[in-house]
């Protein structure tokens, strides 16, 4: 051991420039891993710490409609029963508010009345680092958060508008319990005391709000509270949920995000593995002479592998280590209007992200470099007399197989596999991912298969850097297929987001592209109806004012499916959700009939039928099987009603601007049930036209809810501009690595370009005739690895779009050709630039050495 550790350091110290690629390979992936394990246990930790804080309270009773006398009936004789310390109630609704003085602007907020022991965990910050009392909300007072004192110009002290009547700011909200940072919302928070929003007349018929009962448990009765309430309300559309619920929730979205995101950095880690790889294979035929010398003077086989796994080792785990620090060094660079983003949580190492990181590192190291070093086996004292070349095998025996390197293979395979599925917290992950690996890298590995056959007729050009760049590529030892691999992957990472992008920007810009509808008014009462029609008539371009109601399934009788009672329903997950609903007597524009037939021109039913006609969307029928002539019961307002599917409707929903609804119903019943309308809208173009057209709509219709499509589209835009971000931040990442790779490939093959190059400079050629046949070569190799990028990221925003997002899908050209020529000029750029040693030197001193 003593000779294997004195040659191993030896080897390091001769060989650490051309081991150096190998260093920093591993310590890209490995910091990828740690910085992306660590930021989500960070989190995680956090938020569990928390978990009290976010519901505000032990266990939280929830509806989304006004409680239902029945319902809360059963629920107080339940509470009676029940070991409850203490309660209080809460309501959550989204309206408008205006400042006093009639400023001409209004804002969409989410406004929170709560009772006087609100909150029960956590803490209310106020800004000054004043305490919160329910004193300040009393008689009409209100908290705002700091963004909307500049959005309304407003300050402390001042009043606004809320549901017709003034509320005074008595203070800046800058912490609450009872929401998670982050989280996305339509409007800033506002709160007021429970009593002052009843007072408003904001929660009529229709109106959408959360109403909510927090209570206060002893530890060990939580769970049994929350089982009992859930198990007692289920039928009546009440969520009961506690904070050990929430917290489960929370840990589970967390692991599942850690899991998949170190799964991410673990194909960065197998990228720089390649490069390990490669750089071993190089360095071993490198090495050929040394080895050959070792055993001459008695070092036998097992001890020089040994020397080099050592080394592999030590490389392994001092670029593991570098990768914890640039993690670190990473996370001290994380900007603090990010931290304060989620809740101001400190951003640090993990023990947990560290020990895995460096796990990985040093088994991807060893695994990816043992394949090539067995090569050293099969070096013999006789080839320094011979040539140095290990003898070809001529004719095929079973004798001639290297089962030694076969096992290690398949073995090097079973454990990047078994790496990849504790990685992703999953076997079968692990195996669609590494077979989708190997599939890319087959691939990528045909694709340079085809190139260098594509291009050998051009052996010939008369172009003599064109006839050298061609010979380059065919070159042994070219590395050709592993820099397609490495690079391709990159661009596809980045090229795959890009294009996914411009999908998604592009369909929620659909409406204001097409003049459709760009404010969208919820709430508006059957009274109000006349009013606003005409002030819409006066104000706005076009408009359109639906009927709606909201209805749940809670049973089917049918074909294909039966489903007796609403316990059924649940079973099936999405169809038990509260639907908004409509009636009328014609197909919109955004409509196409599939099935059966629509009542368009027909009567509508009579007050006395025994059963409505109801048309149902694509997807329910498709998801659900669902089928023309099914009886469906629905639940619409507490009253059990019966309608039968009389067609099937494929809805366009880009198109948004007369809606979008999974029932319609046939006229005839549902408008003598009590409802409300929704309004879609052309609003005016000029800012502060807008900003009056708003006030004016608060200061008429209170209650009425005005969500501007622009400033939602704003909102997603920037949610969007920060995921893009981070995922091209991954795929900058892997296009480094290939970058890396690239540069490894370059270095470790120039000991084969110097002497040719010498060759060349003797006989005339010049270093810009080197240059351009170095360019054209690593051009090409850029060019396609662009293309096949390109062509991979095409297939991914279309799979995406279709079926994830089912969005119609547009092949973003220009940015995949831009990404295909980008990709071609990096490559061909770093290829000259690591080459330009070779270039500069002289070939005297190359010429004498051999």
């Amino acid at each position: 051991m003593i000779f294997v550790l004195r040659m191993a350091m030896r080897e390091l110290r001769a060989s650490w420039r051309r081991l150096l690629f190998f260093f920093v390979c591993v310590a890209i992936g490995v910091g990828a891993i740690v910085a992306l394990r660590s930021i989500v246990q960070n989190v995680r930790n956090g938020l569990t710490r928390e978990a009290r804080s976010l519901i505000a309270a032990d266990v939280l009773v929830q509806t989304n409609r006004p409680w239902n006398p029945n319902t809360r009936e059963r629920l107080e004789s339940q509470l009676a029963e029940l070991p409850i310390v203490d309660r209080t109630e809460s309501i959550e609704t989204a309206t408008m508010v205006r400042p006093q003085d009639g400023a001409a602007v209004a804002r969409m907020v989410e406004l929170r009345a709560v009772q006087d022991k609100f909150p029960f965990y956590g803490q209310i910050v106020l800004d000054g680092g004043r305490t919160f009392s329910h004193d300040l909300l009393r008689g009409h007072g209100v908290l705002v958060r700091p963004e909307l004192l500049t959005q309304l110009d407003v300050k402390e002290g001042e009043a606004v508008v809320i549901g017709g009547q003034p509320f005074t700011i008595r203070g800046v909200i800058r912490q609450e319990p009872g929401r998670r940072a982050g989280a996305f919302s339509l409007g800033s928070r506002v709160m007021v005391d429970y009593g002052d929003l009843i007072g408003t007349g904001l929660l009529s018929f229709g109106s959408r709000g959360s109403y909510q009962v927090l209570l206060r448990v002893r530890e060990p009765d939580v769970e049994r509270v929350a089982r009992d309430l859930r198990r007692n309300l289920r039928d009546d559309f009440v969520n009961v949920r506690s904070f050990r619920s929430t917290e489960d929730q929370i840990g589970e979205d967390l692991q599942r995000a850690e899991n998949y995101l170190s799964l991410v950095g673990f194909v960065i880690v197998v990228l720089g593995g390649i490069g390990v790889w490669s750089v071993t294979r190089v360095f071993v035929r490198q090495k050929i002479r040394s080895v050959a010398i070792l055993k001459c003077v008695g070092a036998t086989t097992r001890q020089v592998l040994a020397t080099y796994v050592l080394q592999v080792l030590l490389l392994g785990l001092s670029g593991s280590a570098l990768g914890v620090l640039l993690a670190g060094l990473g996370l001290s660079a994380i900007p603090k209007s990010v931290t304060d983003a989620f809740g101001g949580l400190p951003y640090g190492l993990t023990a947990s992200a560290v020990v895995q990181g460096m796990g990985v590192g040093l088994m991807v190291s060893l695994l990816f470099a043992l394949v090539p070093l067995l090569e050293v086996r099969h070096v013999k004292p006789l080839l320094l007399i011979r040539g140095l070349a290990p003898a070809a095998v001529t004719r095929w025996s079973w004798r001639a197989i290297d089962w030694t390197s076969i096992i290690t293979a398949v073995a090097v395979s079973v454990a990047l596999v078994a790496l990849a599925s504790w990685q992703a917290a999953s076997l079968r992950v692990g195996l669609v991912v590494s077979i989708g690996f190997a599939g890319v890298a087959l691939v990528l590995h045909l694709a340079g298969m085809g190139l260098v056959r594509a291009v050998r007729p051009l052996a010939s050009a008369s172009w003599f850097p064109l006839r050298h760049a061609v010979n380059g590529l065919r070159r042994p030892g070219n590395q050709t297929r592993v820099i397609l691999l490495a690079v391709g992957l990159g661009s596809f990472f980045v090229l795959g987001i890009r294009a996914l992008e411009s999908n998604l920007l592009s369909q929620f810009s659909f409406q204001l592209k097409r003049g459709g509808a760009d404010m969208f008014l919820i709430d508006i009462q059957e009274d109000q109806v006349p009013g606003m029609r005409t002030f819409l008539g006066q104000r706005a371009g076009s408009y359109a004012l639906i009927p709606v109601l909201r209805a749940r399934v809670t049973a089917v009788k049918g074909r294909d499916i039966n489903l007796d009672t609403y316990q059924d329903v649940r079973g099936r997950g999405s169809l038990a959700r509260e639907y908004t609903i409509t009636y009328r007597d014609h197909l919109e524009a955004n409509e196409r009939l599939l099935q059966g037939n629509f009542w368009n021109g027909q009567p509508a039913l009579s007050a006395d039928a025994a059963e409505l006609e109801v048309s149902i969307e694509k997807s329910i029928h498709e998801r659900f099987r669902i089928n023309i002539g099914d009886r469906m019961r629905f639940d619409i307002l507490g009253r059990s009603i019966q309608a039968r599917v009389t067609s099937v409707r494929e809805v366009n929903w880009e198109d948004s601007r007369n809606g979008g609804f999974m029932f319609v119903f046939r006229p005839g019943q549902l408008e003598h049930a009590p409802h409300w309308y929704i309004g879609a809208l052309r609003a005016p173009e000029d800012q502060l036209e807008r900003a009056r057209f708003q006030r004016d709509l608060v200061a008429g219709f209170p209650n009425v809810s005005a969500i501007d499509v622009r400033e939602v589209f704003a909102t997603i835009q920037r949610v969007l501009d920060n995921v893009t971000l981070a995922i091209s931040i991954v795929g900058g990442v892997a296009l480094a690595s290939g970058a890396l790779i690239l540069i490894g490939a370059v270095a470790m093959t120039k000991f084969q370009r110097v002497y040719e190059a010498a060759i060349l400079r003797t006989l005339g050629a010049s270093t810009r005739l080197l240059a351009a046949m170095l360019a054209l070569e690593y051009s090409a190799l850029g060019l396609l690895a662009g293309i096949i990028g390109a062509a991979g990221a095409l297939a991914l925003s279309w799979a995406v779009c279709r079926f994830v997002f089912e969005i119609d899908w547009h092949p973003a050209p220009l940015v995949l050709t831009a990404g295909a020529v980008l990709t071609a000029l990096l490559v061909g750029t770093i290829g000259v630039v690591a080459s330009a040693d070779v270039l500069r030197k002289k070939p005297l001193a190359t010429l004498r050495a051999e």
